[in-house]
């Protein structure tokens, strides 16, 4: 195509920044960008300083990695110094090169960035007055900031601080009285231990972080300490050239914890509920904490409370970021059309365990060698209504009773049909979601005794031929009370009846 002439169409900098600031980061999603830098310039250790300051703000990041020349720093400060075409290594956490401007812009109107790279200081200041008075430039500062990271930094032969000051209305952090403030710093810490846990942990390279000088603790999503967590097996899925891995885990039942406060903890940043579904990383760094990914069909999955235990990691190596059309604050994924029905079917599998784990609260019949495999009580099945229930014909119990010469078996049918028809779904499902999946309290002596009275009467129902133990462990697998009082005296009632 041929051109007459070219207008020039130098973008306006007080317009252009406004923009840049007004991406949408939060303090801990510009605070894990700034991260991310650190850990591509191969740090060791990255320090935060998050200060109220009397309602006026400060912030200081401080790594020992391998700093920046003049001319790094200059195109690190450059809108778009680095583009997302370039080719990066594994280790590189960056992706439009936008991170350290947008991110840090985003919380204050002015940063100042000191590195250390070989022994050799270099140091520039971007603030937002200046650039929409003069245009893109960035002043060297004269004297440094009086911080005490820079000290610490001129002393050291390499590494980088980031200043951010002058805070204003449009960061998360200003306006804040003090309790909030470190309230608020709390939940930055728990993102970090949440967003860096793979390194934080040790799965990858190993990484020590500290907020105001309290080391920051990693955060596991898929609880793979707990021996009650359920690992489904890994898979590859191959796509344009290349590859990326996918894990499903089914946490662990209230039941299993042994606390509340271990219970809790378990749930993670914003709680049970908001950490359920994928969690998609892009070279080990925790890109989007939980989130079905729109995937379900017509009608997309949602946060269940049935499905609040599946968890499923996927890791992305960096050269797909296009493919899962990763954001510049790398806070979103979208899956390419071409693997969400693959996604849908791993992802299927791994909520109807996390329902089964949720529905059986988290304990299912302790079986030895000997016992069979427990028979359900109540079965599910899919009708133009949706989910029902009816109870199994099949269950030892019911077909023993069918077989007594004096009930009629039309009739027992009929009755359990009225049962099955009767069952306030509607009312059990939101009394469940009431009360967070509870524990129910233990039996009174009383109850205790009723019950097992009516367990042994359904235990004539049983074959005769059935051993006591898989006897006991039939009558009780369905039941949500495990006490092993109720376990003990049951058998004990079978075997003086024997």
């Amino acid at each position: 195509m041929a051109f007459a002439r070219a207008v020039e169409i130098t973008p306006s900098a007080p317009a252009l920044i406004k923009s840049v600031r007004g991406l949408g980061y939060s303090p801990e999603t510009a605070l894990s960008d700034l991260i991310d830098n650190s850990i591509a310039a191969g740090a060791e250790a990255i320090e935060l300083d998050i200060q109220w300051n009397e309602g006026n703000p400060c912030v200081a990041i401080l790594d020992n990695g391998r700093g920046l020349t003049d001319r790094e720093l200059s195109d690190a400060l450059r809108l778009g110094g680095v583009g997302p075409e370039a080719v990066r290594d594994d280790s590189d956490l960056g992706r439009f090169g936008m991170g350290l401007k947008s991110a840090s812009l985003s919380q204050c109107r002015r940063v100042t960035v000191v590195t250390r790279h070989s022994g050799e200081t270099s140091a520039l200041v971007l603030d937002v007055d200046v650039i929409t008075e003069q245009g893109w430039v960035a002043p060297v500062p004269d004297p440094l900031p009086e911080h005490p990271y820079v000290a610490r930094l001129l002393a050291q032969m390499q590494g980088t601080i980031v200043i951010w000051d002058r805070m204003d209305a449009l960061g998360g952090l200003m306006g804040l009285d003090k309790e909030s403030f470190y309230i608020k710093v709390q939940d930055i810490r728990a993102h970090i231990g949440m967003v860096f846990h793979r390194f934080l942990g040790g799965d990858a390279r190993r990484l020590y972080i500290n907020i105001n000088g309290r080391a920051v603790k990693p955060w596991d999503p898929f609880l793979t300490v707990n021996p009650a967590t359920t690992e489904m097996r890994e898979e590859t899925i191959r796509f344009g050239g290349s590859a990326f891995r996918i894990k499903p885990y089914v946490l662990p039942h209230r039941d299993r914890f042994s606390n509340d406060s271990e219970y809790e903890a378990a749930g993670g940043p914003g709680g049970w509920g908001a950490r359920q579904g994928f969690y998609v990383y892009r070279g080990k760094r925790l890109l989007v904490p939980g989130s079905w990914l729109g995937l379900g069909g017509i009608r997309a999955w949602t946060r269940e409370q049935s499905s609040r235990l599946a968890r499923i990691r996927i890791d992305l190596p960096i050269d797909m970021d296009t493919d899962w059309r990763i954001d510049v604050r790398k806070s979103q994924a979208r899956p390419p059309g071409v693997v969400r029905a693959r996604l849908t079917a791993i992802a299927a599998r791994a909520r109807e365990q996390a329902r089964e784990v949720f529905a059986w609260r988290g304990r299912g019949p302790k079986r030895t060698r000997q016992t069979t495999e427990p028979v359900p009580v109540w079965l599910g099945y899919q009708d133009a209504t949706g989910t029902r229930y009816r109870i199994n014909r099949e269950h030892p119990a019911v077909v023993g009773f069918k077989s007594r010469a004096n009930n009629d078996p039309k009739l027992l049918d009929a009755l359990l049909t009225v049962i099955e028809r009767s069952v306030p779904i509607e009312r059990i499902w939101l009394d469940t979601s009431e009360s967070e999946g509870s524990v129910p309290p233990e039996l009174g002596s009383e109850q205790l005794e009723e019950l097992v009275s009516q367990l042994a009467s359904l235990s004539t129902l049983l074959p005769v031929t059935m051993p006591i133990p898989e006897r006991v462990e039939l009558l009780l697998c369905n039941l949500p009370e495990q006490q092993p009082e109720l376990r003990e005296r049951l058998t004990r009632r079978l075997e003086a009846a024997a």
